[in-house]
């Protein structure tokens, strides 16, 4: 009974359905692994051709460039030029002869030789041999046509004398009365191809026609890719091109197609390493109308694919397996923990009301916190508040008692000004007129302060803001003076009312510019500007230093009462507050923006007073 229910168990339909859905998974997984790899190496195969195909066409074009300038020194050597100049001296062709077999014994090129206007050879570096080329004319050669016309070309060909193909450069050689001839340049592409048949690889060169001119397969050469037309088959005839033989019209390849982002080709051949499919990579030369043709071949690439797939189909088994046991184990595991839970949640129904006595204690002791530091906050704005009523009640007093001293020093001044006046003292009378203005002010300042201490109700004013700034500078000169301090001030063209009674807003500019000297005081560079710009019924004041800046986290608390950023000693911190109250209650504000090691700038809007017709006064 125990095996049947093993049996049973293992073999039910439950089981059979995952078991096929495994099977599945791991089929699907392997299938995956095959078109990942399969697609990675053949772009990895592509890449790797297209850097091979690239240095090959370096090569190609350094073997070329080497001889480029041959046929241009021809052309304007003395010996070439008497030689065309006068084909039937014999003299003049044995010295071209000698000339040209000396060059190329130093060039190094396949072979050197002129021709006339009518394309017949009349000096070559290889007159003495047997397959000489003088006195053969290659006027249906499209080079010596080309060169004429356009003065040089270039052409692969096979060569009829030689029997040895060659890329020919040819230069047309002109004299004083029109064309001599052509001298042209042939270059033995052989060690190119033996370079390429080292490496391995199955590398062709496909000229215009689609014809294999160059591969490192001696049996591809001459053959086109693709079977051609016999029409076009009759016109490459007769270029000659391809020597006494010319054009093996057996295609290379039998069937090309594009997938996987590659394009591929089928190769047909007795030889196994030619036939078969393979991955065909192109490089276009369109210098010399040619392509450089790479082909790898495919077999390896799916013989890695198929390896990689029952690799990962194997894992997956194997994954699926372990998920299988773990799976027994865990429910197991599930059942001694069913038993356990069990246990613990009578443990848990007792320490239940214990967790929640313990929140509310929680919850009390918070409560508790919050109320001391609101205690605490409390007490702190009680003392701030009573110190606040102290400074007030002193600064009421300071003020009774500076004003009858002010008022006796404007009689003694004035009687003063008589006395210079019937001296004709004009040093003293303009003296006194300075200390008249000086007293004014102090007077106008004590009034402030009595105005304060009387919690007098606000009165509409106005004040002309070129002249507040002007005596806010004035009176804050001493100071800039002595910290060496730059001063920029950009007027404002016209007239500019704002509201605003004038001496509180000098207070407010002397405040702000004597801050501003202040934080300049050590550094190198000190520079103070001032600049005004109207914008719509406001005008907006700006006063920017150059010192070392205020931190982002003190900007916040930077109006509050008796916060100072200075040294101890050198502010009570109430410049600030005193101003933004003073803005503020005539509808204007004040803000600030700072970057630390480059300075502040702090900005006073106020209100620009219209006139009747509804224009700014400053207009």
């Amino acid at each position: 009974m125990s095996l049947r229910s093993t049996l049973r168990n293992w073999f039910g339909r439950r089981h059979l359905g995952f078991g096929a859905m495994g099977l599945a998974a791991v089929a699907v997984i392997a299938w995956v692994a095959f078109e990942t790899t399969l697609n990675a190496t053949v772009h990895d195969s592509r890449e790797q051709a297209q850097r091979r195909l690239a240095l090959f066409e370096r090569t190609l074009e350094a073997i070329i460039e080497r001889f480029h300038y041959l046929p241009v020194a021809i052309s304007q050597a003395p010996e070439t030029r008497a030689a065309l100049a006068d084909p039937d001296n014999p003299a003049a062709v044995e010295a071209a002869n000698g000339f040209l077999s000396k060059l190329n014994e130093t060039a190094g090129a396949g072979e050197i030789f002129l021709m006339e206007t009518n394309g017949a050879v009349v000096a070559a570096s290889n007159w003495w041999t047997l397959t000489s080329l003088v006195g053969t004319n290659y006027s249906f050669r499209p080079y010596f046509a080309e060169a004429l016309r356009l003065g040089r070309a270039e052409y692969y060909a096979f060569g009829i004398s030689t029997n040895v193909p060659g890329y020919f450069l040819s230069q047309r050689v002109d004299g004083p009365d029109g064309p001599l001839g052509v001298a042209v340049t042939k270059i033995n592409l052989g060690e190119i191809e033996a370079a390429w048949w080292r490496s391995g690889e199955l590398i062709g060169i496909v000229d215009v026609n689609d014809v294999v001119i160059l591969s490192t397969r001696p049996d591809w050469r001459y053959r086109p890719l693709q079977t051609i037309s016999r029409a076009r088959i009759e016109g490459i005839s007769s270029q000659q091109r391809y020597g006494e033989n010319g054009v093996d019209n057996s295609g290379i390849i039998t069937e090309r197609w594009f997938s996987r982002g590659a394009e591929f080709a089928l190769l047909s051949g007795n030889d196994p390493e030619t036939s078969g499919y393979f991955i065909m990579q192109e490089l276009r030369l369109p210098k010399h109308g040619w392509q450089l043709i790479a082909f790898t071949p495919l077999a390896p690439l799916y013989g890695g694919a198929w390896t990689a797939a029952a690799a990962a189909g194997l894992g997956a088994a194997a994954l699926l397996l372990i998920v299988v046991l773990l799976v027994q184990r865990r429910r197991i595991i599930a059942q001694r923990l069913a038993d356990h839970e069990r246990l613990e949640q009578r443990v848990v129904e007792r320490t239940e009301d214990l967790h929640i006595a313990n929140a509310a204690l929680r919850e009390e002791i918070a409560d508790r916190i919050r109320a001391e530091n609101a205690q605490r906050e409390a007490q702190a704005g009680l003392v701030q508040a009573a110190k606040m009523a102290s400074l007030g009640q002193a600064l009421a007093g300071v003020a009774h008692e500076v004003s009858q001293p002010v008022a006796a020093l404007t009689t003694h001044i004035a009687s003063a000004r008589l006395v210079a006046a019937q001296k004709q003292d004009a040093d003293i009378g303009q003296i006194l007129s300075t200390m008249d203005k000086v007293v004014d002010r102090l007077a106008a300042l004590t009034g402030h302060l009595k105005t304060f201490a009387r919690k007098e109700t606000r009165i509409e004013t106005q004040a002309d803001l070129g002249a507040v700034l002007a005596n806010a500078l004035d009176l804050v000169d001493h100071k800039l003076r002595a910290f060496g301090i730059d001063v920029e001030y950009t007027r404002y063209r016209g007239h500019l009312q704002v509201t605003g009674n004038p001496v509180h807003l000098e207070q407010v500019f002397i405040n702000l510019i004597a801050n501003a000297a202040d934080a300049m005081e050590h550094t190198a560079i000190r520079v103070l500007s001032i600049g005004i710009r109207v914008d719509g019924r406001n005008v907006e004041i700006a006063v920017s230093d150059t010192g070392s800046g205020i931190p982002e986290g003190e900007l916040a608390n930077l109006f509050d009462p008796f916060y100072s950023t200075k040294e101890a000693g050198r502010g009570l911190g109430l410049g600030l507050s005193i101003s933004y109250g003073l803005v503020r209650d005539i509808g204007g504000a004040i803000t600030v923006a700072s970057t630390p090691g480059q300075g502040s700038t702090f900005t006073v809007r106020l209100p620009v007073v219209f006139s009747n017709h509804g224009e700014a006064a400053a207009q």
